[in-house]
């Protein structure tokens, strides 16, 4: 990660209002004040990632997510006629949820992932062609039609590579789907160091509406459509994220939990969680 030049306008970093990050003078882009290699990346993304660190249980809550991700398949098949005459790709494939909803609706799907333990999942569990590796590294075996970033395009150390390799295999017409927070929105804005996108490592760029547009353009994309996602969770994750691993009140979520209080769902959009797809020029 070079942190001497902005990915998306060359210009020079200065210290964040945020602790721990970097703010572009010029166009604001903002960026982790930190260098990590890739053993180290890799190390992040474990099975307990999924399952106590990041999620209360990713896997349990597969019904939810896949309601998250039929909405954003819905958005992208009305930009993508004769989709099943299209090659999906998804860099950050996890689980592979995303791409058991997508097969049915393209000509083939593919993924990859750095967490060998999710691609275990996807590749025996749901039957997915996935892979486990660095996008960087990977040579596509047929040029794709389509390529999502969902969620994805923050934890990578140089995302600028691989929407410009991204770019370079894609063709004219073909399109890129790209979720990621959205630091210039209002609430991230007003909750500031408290946002809660912003947790380096996991989390090493911080792109705003602005800076994401200008990063898919700079590289050959014309942006299509933005929009705001929301999400799907259960009342027991939102506890158990709060209150064990941000406040490590464990004693507090047992006793919601043991009451039967958590036991309910819910859809929220604050609007900081940016939905863009760019099509190639």
């Amino acid at each position: 990660m070079n942190h001497g030049e902005c990915m998306i306008c060359g210009g020079g970093y200065r210290p964040s209002r945020i602790p721990g990050l970097l703010e572009c003078a010029q166009c604001s882009f903002v960026t982790a004040d930190i260098r990590i290699s890739d053993d180290e990346l890799r190390s992040l993304y474990t099975a307990k990632y999924f399952a106590g660190d990041e999620y209360k249980d990713y896997v349990a809550e597969r019904s939810l997510i896949e309601r998250q991700f039929q909405a954003r398949l819905k958005c992208l098949l009305a930009m993508a006629p004769d989709s099943g005459r299209k090659r999906l790709f998804e860099i950050g494939s996890a689980y592979g949820f995303f791409l058991a909803l997508a097969k049915d609706h393209f000509a083939a799907v593919e993924g990859i992932d750095i967490s060998e333990d999710a691609v275990r999942h996807a590749s025996t569990v749901l039957n997915l062609p996935v892979r486990t590796g660095d996008f960087a590294d990977f040579e596509f075996p047929s040029p794709p039609d389509v390529v999502c970033m969902w969620d994805t395009i923050e934890h990578v150390k140089n995302p600028d590579l691989y929407v410009a390799k991204c770019s370079k295999h894609i063709s004219p017409g073909g399109l890129i789907a790209v979720t990621t927070g959205d630091i210039g929105s209002l609430m991230a804005r007003i909750r500031g160091r408290r946002w809660r996108q912003i947790h380096p490592p996991t989390h090493l760029h911080y792109f705003s509406k602005a800076t994401l547009g200008r990063l898919l353009e700079k590289h050959g994309f014309r942006v299509r459509f933005v929009g705001y996602d929301g999400v799907y969770r259960s009342a027991d994750t939102i506890a158990y994220i709060i209150l064990n691993i941000k406040h490590q009140y464990p004693r507090v979520y047992t006793e919601l939990k043991s009451r039967g209080l958590l036991e309910w769902n819910l859809y929220l959009n604050l609007y900081d969680i940016v939905f863009m797809i760019g099509e190639k020029q």
